[in-house]
């Protein structure tokens, strides 16, 4: 009987099938476009009673058409059961949407509101409007990732679009934190700063002009967070390739973008393997979060338990994603932690994970592959992450060696045996990709500062948050000169023959780093000669400065905020430079060749 019915209905909703998905497509586009606009309004600018009262009635209306566009959508499935189980993550949002509309209709209250409170957020009444913004970030994920094929209509280069996705996330940063109500009201924030600190946050560098903990405001300080976590989980990159993939045909002339992007041989798993990334990610933070939490101490500005969960929440984010940004006035030098070393402890794990490569983690630790090693001794970790593991722990005791040895009068002069070692490994491995620092840098002796230059640009492993040439390209180069060296025929690495064509790419992308900071500090020199030549400024904090910039670190001498405008702009111009990366901008730029089937005759000459 029921089969019958649904069977009749179905004819009877055919012929009006498209016209009224159509027609509520359309809608969706308007209602979602003024959504966004009234977020931005109502969380962007001071508000009355009455402007709030009233751009709420709107957020409700959203509610109201998303909950009958998805039963509208129902209706006209064939097969409603099968909908739902295909689309339980949207179902799931309706169902919420549904509940709290209910709850506040007739209740006078909003569930998510009073869970909260009950956790020690007070003042979150209107957290529908949360709620509606997380709703539209993964509802715009999830129409993005529908199957329609656009290849009729234009083809675009993955390094072109993963750029220009890059350069609007930075753009709509800096305009939300210009926006009234993201930062305190006795600061004065440029464009300028705002755009710097967009870039910062995306690059996931750790420089800014502005003291975060003081100029922003709550909001302004979530969107940082947004802008770090989008960064580092290079979700834009992610989702532009499996776009590409799936829709617009990607053809093998653009494999090897796309192999730097995602670091494997085939990018025929790249949708599963960015929800791998993110549910790793999120799970790390999680514990990150947890522990941070616990070992902050609940007194001075740890003393309410929001200030304390969001504190914690923004240093595990931060921490892992190795944007080395931080709330905590003074940041990890805030006298309430700088002696805090089991804090210091999590946070360098935090950031040593997300430095070494997600590729590279999914190889050590994920369940399956820890069973087949144990089922299987003769099977070994990769050999990327043979790569990634080895020079990462040996560029870590290095520095750790270098700077204990030199700051040991000097920085760790007032440290325990145990504060000191922490601080010394921590120190070591921030420089690398993470940018945190539990000493002043500016107070570090001269050997120390150039083995750090030298630490930044290696900076981390490939796949990972973090910038500089990558481990694996010093890796090879380090492999290169050995077997040069030792006049082998062939370039070999942990027994294994390298591909004359991975050697070359490794020094393409070492020059291009090389060149890059030096055209850098070259205009920096220029735009800050005043205050070189008045001492301000020395040419050791000019070269850090943009080194630390370009390899997306943010350890910074304290010039930064002092900078003139041009040299402000010429540090974003480094730090998008280093997110993107030189080699996907040589490929952007770089002349496809036409055929690669011939050879010049061979010429010499002499080197060295």
């Amino acid at each position: 009987m029921l089969k019958e019915f649904r069977e009749k209905a179905n004819l009877k909703l055919y012929n009006s099938k498209n016209a009224v998905l159509t027609l509520f497509r359309w809608a969706h586009i308007i209602v979602a476009l003024s959504m966004i606009g009234v977020l931005v309004n109502y969380y962007g600018f001071p508000q009355t009673e009455e402007s709030r009262e009233y751009l709420i009635r709107i957020v409700e209306f959203s509610f109201i058409f998303y909950i009958l566009r998805y039963i509208v959508k129902l209706i006209y499935d064939f097969h409603p059961l099968q909908y739902i189980r295909s689309n339980w993550g949207e179902s799931l949002i309706v169902f919420l949407l549904f509940v709290e509309g209910i709850a506040y209709n007739f209740f006078d209250t909003l569930l998510l509101s009073e869970f909260f409170n009950w956790i020690g957020f007070t003042g979150f009444s209107d957290v529908s409007n949360v709620l509606v913004q997380l709703f539209f970030i993964i509802y715009i994920f999830t129409e993005i990732f529908k199957k329609r094929d656009f290849r009729q209509w234009f083809k675009i280069h993955p390094g072109l679009l993963f750029t220009f996705s890059i350069a609007g996330i930075v753009l709509i940063g800096s305009g939300l934190l210009m926006l009234p109500e993201m930062t305190k009201s006795t600061v004065d924030v440029s464009y300028t700063d705002a755009i710097f600190l967009s870039m910062s946050s995306t690059s996931v560098t750790g420089l800014s002009t502005i003291d975060i903990s003081t100029a922003l405001t709550f909001k302004g300080q979530l969107v940082v967070l947004f802008l770090i976590q989008i960064g580092a989980l290079n979700t834009i990159a992610f989702a532009a390739l499996y776009l590409l993939i799936a829709k617009f045909g990607v053809g093998l002339k653009q494999h090897d973008v796309i192999e730097d992007f995602v670091n494997q041989q085939s990018f025929l798993d790249t949708e599963n393997m960015f929800a791998r990334i993110v549910k790793w990610t999120l799970a790390i933070e999680l514990i990150g979060f947890i522990l941070i939490f616990f070992l902050l101490e609940p007194s001075g500005i740890f003393q309410s338990t929001p200030d304390r969960i969001f504190q914690s929440v923004f240093h595990a984010v931060s921490g892992f994603c190795n944007a080395g940004l931080s709330i905590m006035p003074g940041g990890m030098m805030n006298p309430q932690v700088a002696d805090n070393y089991a804090l210091h402890t999590v946070i360098m794990i935090l950031f040593f994970l997300g430095g070494f490569g997600m590729i590279y983690l999914f190889d050590l630790f994920e369940i399956k592959r820890l069973r087949e090693r144990m089922k299987y001794p003769w099977k070994t970790i990769q050999f990327g992450t043979k790569i990634s593991l080895y020079f990462t722990l040996g560029l870590l005791l290095a520095g750790a060696l270098i700077f204990f040895i030199f700051e040991y009068d000097n920085t760790l002069s007032d440290k325990s045996g145990i504060g000191g070692v922490i601080t010394a490994f921590f120190e070591s491995m921030t420089t690398r990709n993470a940018g945190f620092n539990t000493v002043d840098t500016n107070a570090l002796s001269l050997p120390v500062l150039v083995f750090f230059l030298f630490l930044m640009f290696i900076g981390a492993g490939s796949s990972s948050a973090g910038g500089g040439i990558r481990v694996s390209t010093f890796g090879v180069m380090v492999a290169s000169v050995i077997s040069t060296i030792r006049r082998k025929p062939n370039i070999e690495l942990f027994n294994r023959t390298l591909d004359n064509e991975l050697v070359l790419k490794a020094y393409s992308i070492f020059v291009f780093f090389i060149v890059g900071n030096l055209v850098g500090i070259f205009v920096l020199l220029i735009t800050e000669q005043g205050a070189i030549e008045a001492g301000e400024f020395t040419l050791m904090d000019i070269i850090f400065e943009h080194v630390s910039a370009a390899s997306t670190v943010g350890l910074s001498t304290g010039i930064t905020a002092e900078l003139s405008t041009g040299g402000k702009y010429v540090l974003i111009v480094a730090m998008f430079i280093g997110r993107v990366g030189t080699l996907t901008l040589a490929y952007l730029f770089g002349k496809q060749v036409m055929s690669r089937k011939y050879k010049y005759p061979q010429g010499h000459t002499m080197i060295g």
